[in-house]
């Protein structure tokens, strides 16, 4: 019960890991020019310098009273002079929900229109940071007021980085705050050597001579900020290193300029920290108990598997080879540049997560491109996709379509064609989870769709329209899905119509709204004798598998999760007829009769710890069986069976109200 709504909240976490959204929850989509966006969280690695190592200038409490009285502020100054920096610091001063990173193309007419919409389209409180907008030229009073009022009205706040020429309308000088002193770059990279090191290690670093004779050099110049602190990182990894030497901190620094990932990926060196790394690039955000295992995993197809020659050390012990102790967790996830979190829904225990968001799309990258071991990776992800664990297996299949977004034919040739016609159904989904992360290309779009037609026109391989089934209940145009798999129906196999009712159920689970055209579609098409039963099957899967929440929908009732079908008709009238008649005829229909019933137990069981649900499918039940006798006696001996005394798990409740609409209705 429910599964088709937990899949589809799995699979959109898993395609938000390998994209770099770090929104991986409720999706919000900005249509700005024309154009659908993500929503980009500001990346935690800069919130985190931000919030503990920000060395405020003297102009930020006039800032800061200057956007809690107007939500938009535009921070107008030379580069250099810490404008970004500044401008989360305002923004985390406002106690936001959620803090954005807007695109520099965006259309601020669009944005208006967005705020004004209010909750559905974005959480009240938002704050957005807007770095150099290419349209600030254009930008001009009657906007800017439109966008202001917006967000007064949404409790959000906006501020803008811009350099000290780009604002053309003199309207907007009101919202201006001129960034004009000079950083203290020294002060910088003191602050950050605390935050990173105690008072204590910052105090010695800074009193060497060669790190300030260092310091006199690089920082001898226009104001840089993001130089002086790039300076502080350089100085701490030198000092992890258990070394001080000036010449490498300047090696350091100069590379880090353009090559702050790859330095830091390529330090990962022992096979154990990169199994990690990788394992956690995959499963990002899952508990750590999945990442060990993966991660165990992956090392054992990495190690170097021959015979390893052992000397005593000075106690007389030989060393271990594999040592699971070598280092703790805590140590683990300072190298990863990750972070522990609770579980979700309150679980006991511990998941791991990359503080960046863009870093697991780009270990997965990194590992592809720049070393042979594709075969290994492959080899462990086809393990990792018929994983017991549901989260486990959409992760892997996200991963591998981020791999086939780099390499889209040799993964075709490897895995794709081949899965596409397996009998395993784990390997099919994987397939149509890969497929949707890389058709993110145009490229791959155009030749996935071919691909994907030639698999749904192939009479003769039901497994491989089967795996076309469950690519289409992933497309974003749902009434093209729709059409294609209720033409697909016509196929009498049980493997095609479960996947066709997998995808509706994926398709409902996303947009709710669908669900007139999904049950009129399926009720029409229980009048073709070739379509029926398919049809009837895939109505039995939705309505087993998707759910509406009890927070998100506020249905009021005491138990978490409602039948969605149910609750949608009972507030839809237009949906009531096709509703009624698609349980009428699973009820009396041979073949899925016993499906249809444990189907209705399933409501039933649900009904039996709400009250205001059992009044629901007591109304419901009194639709079905209205002037059909037939149906009506199926379902007294349904709620006959629910209190049997065999029964081990009885719903007296359930049956009570189920025997009293049939007796008001006389049947």
């Amino acid at each position: 019960m429910g599964q088709g709504s937990l899949r589809h909240d799995r699979v959109r976490n898993a395609f938000a890991n390998v994209e770099g959204d770090v929104v991986g929850g409720d999706k919000y989509v900005l249509l700005l020019g024309g154009a659908q966006r993500r929503l980009r969280t500001i990346s935690p690695l800069l919130d985190e310098r931000v919030r503990f190592a920000y060395q405020a200038p003297p102009g930020l409490p006039a800032a800061r009273e200057a956007l809690a009285g107007r939500h938009l502020l535009i921070l107008r100054g030379a580069p250099g002079y810490g404008k970004t920096a500044m401008a989360v610091r305002l923004l985390q001063g406002m106690g936001a929900t959620t803090k954005y990173h807007l695109d520099s193309d965006v259309d601020f007419g669009s944005l208006a229109d967005l705020l004004e919409r209010g909750t559905d389209s974005i959480e009240r409180g938002a704050a957005f940071l807007l770095d150099q907008p290419s349209a600030i030229a254009g930008l001009r009073g009657e906007v800017y007021e439109k966008v202001q009022g917006a967000l007064a009205v949404a409790g959000a706040w906006l501020v803008m980085t811009v350099s000290s020429t780009e604002v053309a309308d003199s309207e907007l000088l009101t919202a201006v705050v001129d960034v004009t002193e000079a950083p203290d770059q020294r002060g910088i990279v003191s602050s950050h050597l605390r935050w990173r090191l105690g008072d204590a290690v910052r105090d010695r670093l800074l009193a060497d001579v060669g790190i300030g004779n260092l310091l006199d050099e690089l920082l001898d110049g226009d104001p840089a900020c993001k130089q002086a602190a790039d300076l502080a990182s350089a100085i701490m990894e030198e000092w992890d290193t258990g070394q001080l030497d000036p010449a490498n901190i300047k090696k350091r620094r100069a590379r880090q300029a353009d090559e702050d990932f790859d330095i830091w990926v390529e330090s990962l060196r022992e096979p154990a920290v990169r199994s990690l790394a990788l394992a956690l690039a995959v499963l990002n955000g899952l508990p750590q108990e999945y990442i060990a295992t993966a991660a165990r995993s992956l090392r054992e197809r990495l190690e170097d598997d021959r015979p390893h020659v052992l000397m005593a050390g000075p106690d007389g012990d030989l060393p271990r080879v594999r040592d699971p102790f070598a280092a703790p967790r805590r140590t683990q996830l300072t190298r990863l540049r990750a972070r522990d979190t609770t579980k979700e829904d309150g679980e006991p225990g511990r998941a791991l997560e990359y503080k960046d968001p863009s870093y697991p799309r780009r270990i997965i990258r990194h590992a592809w491109t720049q070393y042979e071991i594709q075969g290994e990776l492959l080899s462990w992800l086809s393990e990792l996709v018929v994983e017991s664990a549901e989260e486990v297996r959409v992760y892997a299949a996200a991963a591998l379509g981020a791999i086939a977004a780099e390499s889209y034919t040799y993964l075709c040739d490897q895995l794709l064609h081949g899965w596409a016609r397996s009998d395993n159904w784990l390997y099919r989904d994987a397939v149509a989870y890969a497929l949707q992360v890389a058709s993110r290309d145009p490229w791959i779009a155009e030749r996935a769709d071919a691909l994907v037609q030639g698999w749904f026109a192939d009479r003769s391989a039901p497994f491989a329209q089967a795996t076309a089934a469950r690519v289409y209940g992933m497309r974003e145009d749902t009434e093209l899905s729709v059409s294609a798999l209720v033409r697909l129906a016509v196929v009498d196999r049980a493997t095609v119509a479960v996947a066709i009712g997998r995808s509706l159920t994926d398709l409902l689970a996303r947009d709710p709204d669908t669900a007139g055209m999904v049950l009129n579609t399926l009720h029409e098409r229980t009048a073709d004798h070739r379509r029926r039963a398919t049809a009837l099957l895939s109505f039995l899967i939705v309505a087993a598998q998707v759910v509406v929440g009890k927070a998100e929908w506020d249905t009021g009732g005491e138990v978490e999760q409602w039948p969605a079908l149910l609750y949608l008709a009972h507030n839809r009238e237009e949906l009531r007829a096709p509703f009624i008649g698609l349980w009428r005829e699973s009820l009396n229909q041979a073949d899925f009769g016993e499906e249809a019933q444990q189907v209705l137990r399933n409501w039933a069981a649900l009904a039996e710890h709400d009250a205001a649900l059992r009044e629901m499918f007591q109304l419901m039940v009194g639709a079905i069986a209205y002037g059909d006798p037939r149906t009506g006696r199926i379902l007294r001996r349904c709620a006959a069976d629910w209190v049997d005394r065999d029964e081990l798990a009885p719903l007296p409740l359930a049956a009570g109200v189920v025997h009293a609409q049939l007796d008001l209705e006389g049947v």
